[in-house]
């Protein structure tokens, strides 16, 4: 048979050989006889045409071999490179036809000249459905993977699939080298990008693409090549259409061209109070001014304790609807309405005052509180301090919150007892008691704020805080008495007085009984520290104290008097208050 390319998958069938004209009443030997007349005659093209003819039919194998050669000598002295480089290659790989001597040097030596003149190609496409060509010549449909023989020099590469974009490609091959060409299809591109929009100051417009709702605007997306037609729609314009031309790859601006058919709709409620609807939807809070769409409507203005407000009309293109409306009464709202109390807006001066019940929270920090084994007792008996107080305060107010100036006076006391177990010689190693009785007054100023919401038309809420000063004078007296003695030694030393920053905090309801007066409950929080400025104990006694004896022959009992701290560190009271309040 007559060599043929290799092909790695699908390759394309060899040319069928051409045969003489008178070649059909021949045997293969008398062809291969008349092939070799021929080649003597260097009739190189009638020599091929026997010798191929011969080949189609049952030859010996020497004859065969023999015809196989001169086939390749006529197809080299042709000039046609490939196929003889393919003839003499098929000879030479060949398992059953054996070449000795001359015939093996003639078929190296052919091939190794036909290499200078051929080159090898790889051709690889892997999608699927594609026409592949070479040169012009079909080479059947991908996928396919080609190694062929061709002539050096230039050759071209066409490969064509729908919707992709053609692959073409040239390529040069040089002698006895393999050039390699991978075929990737790209996809064409089928559609053009369109971006649409509104005119200026428009409100937003539905699109229409070819009679399609795509969205609002501003809108883009991607639509096929071609023409397409584009408008849109809007409640209140008409919008006309517009042909386009989509270019595959290519970006196009629309810009819609509106025309004005919107009614305008103007509600107004005579006090300016109640919720406006048209057609079902709030637009407002006592007015409405707007577009609608031409067509039937309804408004409606409603308001708690007022009766509904109703009207439906029909609304033609560029046509004004204009209301006033006065809303009336419910019969209920209007009794009740006649018995109520008008609401005082929350803002303006305020003032109140009050008295307070103080109980103290920290303990004074007196002596017999700090230091009870000191004075020489056994043992203290420190209760808390109790007292009271009154307060005012005025200020003004910014609903919900108001600033005020508090000043208050208070007053407190409390009575400590020291006990002697005839153990101290401060006390004359007598078994008995001093008795403390602390007296304190004094006054605070504060700049407060004061945070008030309501509960309704007669209840409030109220927390106020702040920071002032407080000034106060303490005094003391002390009443000393012992067992085998006679009477008793009173003691009271001067007063004295300290000044302190100081805080003050309340937190009250209060009871509105009118629309300016209300009483007010709550707790009241006073404090200060008695160990910052001023004087907060006094000096020992001047002259010696004495307890005496109960035998006339007894002599006198001198009992200590030291230096005496009436109050130290924190003083804090808390308590209940009672007071009103006057104002909004």
């Amino acid at each position: 048979m007559a060599p043929t390319p290799v092909f790695a998958q699908t390759a394309p069938a060899p040319p069928p050989a051409p045969a003489p004209a008178a070649a059909s009443a021949l045997t293969p030997a008398a062809e291969v006889a008349a092939g070799d007349k021929a080649l003597r005659a260097k009739d190189w093209t009638g020599a091929l045409a026997h010798y191929q003819a011969a080949l189609q039919g049952t030859l010996d194998a020497k004859t065969q071999l023999h015809a196989q050669l001169a086939a390749a000598e006529a197809l080299f002295q042709l000039g046609r490179a490939v196929e003889a480089y393919e003839a003499y290659d098929a000879l030479q790989q060949s398992t059953t036809l054996k070449l000795v001597g001359g015939d093996k040097a003639q078929v190296a030596a052919r091939l190794k000249d036909l290499a200078t003149k051929t080159g090898s190609l790889s051709l690889h496409v892997e999608e699927p459905g594609a026409e592949v060509q070479l040169d012009g010549k079909s080479l059947g449909a991908s996928p396919l993977a080609l190694l062929a023989r061709v002539a050096v020099g230039g050759h071209e590469i066409h490969v064509a699939k729908a919707g992709f974009v053609p692959f073409a490609s040239h390529i040069d091959v040089a002698p006895d080298v393999k050039a390699t060409v991978d075929v990737s299809l790209v996809r064409a591109v089928t559609t053009g990008h369109v971006v649409v929009q509104a005119p200026p100051g428009s409100e937003p417009l539905r699109v229409l693409v070819d009679g399609v709702d795509r969205g609002a605007t501003p809108w883009e997306g991607d639509i096929p090549a071609g023409a397409h037609e584009i408008s849109g729609r809007s409640s209140s314009a008409t919008v006309a259409p517009q042909g386009v031309m989509v270019t595959a790859g290519e970006r196009e601006q629309v810009t819609l061209v509106t025309t004005a058919t919107a009614g305008h709709v103007k509600i107004r409620t005579s006090d300016g109070k109640g919720l406006v609807y048209l057609d079902g939807v709030v637009k407002g809070e006592g007015a409405f001014d707007g577009d609608a769409a031409p067509g039937p409507h309804s408004v409606v203005v409603t308001r708690e304790g007022y009766e509904r407000y109703e009207k439906a009309f029909t609304l033609g293109p560029r046509e004004t609807m204009a209301e006033a409306v006065t809303l009336h009464p419910t019969a209920a709202a209007a009794t009740a309405a006649a018995g109520a109390v008008a609401e005082r807006p929350f803002q303006g001066v305020y003032g109140g005052f009050g008295f307070a019940g103080l109980f103290g929270v920290s303990g004074q920090g007196t002596d017999l509180e700090t230091s009870c084994q000191n004075l020489g007792a056994a043992s203290c008996d420190t209760p808390k301090a109790l007292g009271g107080g009154a307060y005012g305060y005025v200020g003004y107010t910014w609903d919900p919150v108001g600033f005020e100036i508090f000043l208050a006076g208070e007053g407190d006391t409390v009575k400590q007892t020291a006990y002697f177990n005839g153990m101290a010689p401060q006390f004359s190693s007598l078994v008995g008691q001093e008795q403390f009785t602390y007296v304190r007054g004094g006054g605070i100023a504060a700049l407060r704020a004061r945070a008030t919401a309501s509960f309704g038309s007669v209840l409030r809420g109220t927390i106020a805080g702040g920071v002032g000063l407080s000034v106060k004078e303490l005094t003391m007296a002390r009443n000393a008495t012992a067992s085998g003695t006679t009477g008793r030694d009173l003691y009271v030393p001067a007063v004295v007085q300290y000044i302190s920053p100081a805080i003050t905090a309340e937190a009250a309801l209060h009871l509105r009984v009118s629309p300016t007066v209300a009483f007010s409950l709550g707790l009241l929080l006073w404090a200060d520290n008695a160990s910052i400025a001023g004087t907060n104990d006094v000096p020992p006694a001047s002259a010696p104290r004495y307890l005496y004896s109960a035998s006339a022959s007894g002599l006198p009992k001198p009992i200590e008097t030291p230096e005496y701290h009436l109050a130290t560190g924190p003083q804090v009271f808390l308590g209940p208050q009672l007071g009103m309040q006057f104002g909004p």
